[in-house]
């Protein structure tokens, strides 16, 4: 592995994997301490309109992809706001239609369009230097985001009654948020693709989760967490030939499953210790 950094593909998927760890701590715990786990998969899954949009008109996918999410996760607000629907079906309906244009605008394409398939599933190894750029830039305007109304977002996170009693634009808040899983989308579908990504948004943050009590703290452990899973999953790929994506994946899943094993363990020895000091 150590070798393999010399090559450029190389690089350029440690630096990608870097970058989505600061995304999955910022966007990946807001998404699970506001329970917006479908939320996430639903404007994943319709961001593959613009990913097929970007193909059909010879744009960058990545880029249409952004602009495609954003416009599902503000529609999705605005519709959960105005239309009395249960929100899971006004979700599985903006999933399936995002899906299926995505799927049409990619048979549209005349000549080849196997790449499409990368963002289904990911290739973390095939990642251009020149969408470093891009992440990094998503990944920046995410965290100065957090920075400047972390405390708006905390209490609408942990209090909604509480943030509309101090008169907080909690419905703008929402579509902020809504368009930041967006954001997020873009990162990560790189790396994992469509039909993966809700479950990188969701596991490093909810491993995270185990040890802390705090939004910066988990925040700040998701991004730990985020490096050793992508890294970790990265290696493997690498090392025994498997699509990165899914190994990322399974990393991930491996980590949570430790941590929910161990920390139930590491607990009970701190009260035993405490015990005995007593």
């Amino acid at each position: 592995m150590i070798e393999a950094l010399r090559l450029e593909f190389m690089q350029n998927a440690v630096i990608a994997a870097v970058l989505a760890s600061v995304v999955l701590g910022v966007v990946g715990s807001l998404v699970v301490v506001n329970r917006e786990v479908l939320v996430g998969g639903g404007i994943a899954h319709a961001s593959y309109g613009g990913v097929g949009l970007g193909f059909l008109l010879g744009l960058d996918p990545s880029v249409t992809a952004m602009l495609f999410g954003v416009l599902a996760a503000v529609i999705m607000g605005v519709l959960r706001r105005y239309v009395r629907q249960r929100n899971d079906t006004l979700i599985g309906m903006l999933w399936a239609v995002g899906m299926s244009l995505g799927v049409v605008f990619v048979q549209l394409t005349p000549g080849y369009t196997a790449n499409a398939r990368s963002f289904l599933f990911g290739s973390l190894l095939s990642i251009p230097r020149g969408d470093l750029p891009l992440l990094g830039a998503v990944a920046l305007v995410l965290v100065g985001f957090v920075v400047l109304y972390y405390r708006p977002l905390l209490a609408h996170s942990f209090d909604r009654d509480f943030a509309l009693s101090r008169n907080l634009p909690v419905f703008p808040l929402e579509l902020v948020l809504l368009a930041a899983i967006a954001l997020a989308v873009v990162v990560l579908i790189q790396l994992v693709g469509v039909v993966l990504l809700i479950a990188l948004l969701t596991i490093p943050a909810a491993t995270a989760g185990l040890f802390t009590r705090t939004l910066a703290t988990m925040m700040t452990t998701t991004v730990l967490v985020g490096v050793v899973v992508t890294l970790g999953g990265l290696s493997a790929s690498y090392t025994f030939d498997l699509p990165s994506g899914p190994a990322i994946v399974l990393s991930a899943c491996a980590l949570f499953a430790l941590g929910r094993g161990g920390f139930p363990t590491l607990r009970a020895v701190r009260r035993r210790l405490r015990s005995r000091t007593a």
